[in-house]
């Protein structure tokens, strides 16, 4: 609704985050997206640290003034990064450690969607992926790039089987129409310093700040109670286990693992303590 937005002008004391009134894009999307966040609509870059913004290529990210960070951060799953990942998706880890023998089409869902990006493989890979976020900024990025590749005729069948709820996945979980397979956990995101995202994008980022109230060791703790065939953590490669809980087996990379908990009903065995 336009008239629950507020426009500002240029502010003698800049907000954190705002939506830029671009004239060259959408001011009924900038509208609509401001009022949703419940952040100002500003019409000068200078108002705000952070700004959101409609360009021709989608919804971004930017900081403006900035030189160390000249570029912004958007969400595209055409990008020739996604696209090598596309094309041997078996090849991945992930798939290794989330892989559901048996079952056509499993349900998985990724408690911490982040941008998106691991989500869209899975799917790539068969599965349906219910994507959890709970952070409303980083969630409406991956939202406006699910919507743009909604319209690209290659892409648009893997995103039929991707679908978003924005909240805490501690909350969502347990409300969930349909019993997952497979949980998959990513509590790396977004402060692991080997990452898809180029560092620019990555910086951008953590300059937001998030809303999750949500550990990992309460995530991991509601995900196996969910008692899904599978729960998979990506974790550093030498990092502790969460909730200092054997694995079931363990997917080993350069810089990260997957660890998997393999749901038999009952809770995995405590590691001992030192």
């Amino acid at each position: 609704m336009h008239h629950a937005t507020r426009v500002f002008p240029l502010t003698a004391s800049p907000v954190f985050l705002a939506v830029l009134a671009d004239p060259d894009s959408s001011m009924t999307s900038a509208h609509s997206l401001a009022a949703s966040l419940a952040i100002p609509l500003v019409t000068d870059p200078c108002a705000a640290t952070l700004l959101l913004r409609y360009s021709s290529e989608g919804l971004e990210l930017f900081k403006p003034g900035d030189p160390s960070l000249p570029g912004s951060l958007r969400v595209n799953f055409s990008s020739p990064g996604v696209t090598k990942r596309c094309t041997d998706p078996g090849q991945e880890l992930l798939i290794r450690a989330t892989k559901i023998r048996h079952t056509s089409e499993p349900l998985l869902t990724d408690t911490t969607a982040g941008l998106g990006y691991d989500g869209f493989i899975l799917a790539v890979a068969g599965f349906q992926v219910h994507m959890i976020e709970a952070d409303p900024v980083v969630a409406a990025l991956l939202a406006d790039g699910l919507e743009r590749a909604r319209h690209n005729p290659t892409l648009a069948p893997v995103v039929e089987r991707i679908s978003l709820t924005i909240g805490e996945a501690q909350d969502v979980l347990p409300r969930q129409m349909k019993h997952p397979d497979v949980i998959y956990l990513d509590p790396m995101f977004p402060r692991r310093s080997k990452s898809a995202l180029v560092k620019q994008e990555l910086r951008l980022l953590q300059l937001l700040t998030s809303r999750t109230t949500t550990s990992p060791e309460q995530l991991l703790h509601q995900a196996l109670a969910v008692q899904a065939r599978k729960v998979v953590v990506k974790r550093p490669r030498t990092g502790p286990n969460l909730l200092n809980l054997r694995p079931s087996y363990t997917i080993r990379g350069k810089a990260i693992r997957f660890d998997v908990y393999v749901g038999s009903g009952k809770a995995p065995t405590p590691l001992p303590t030192a």
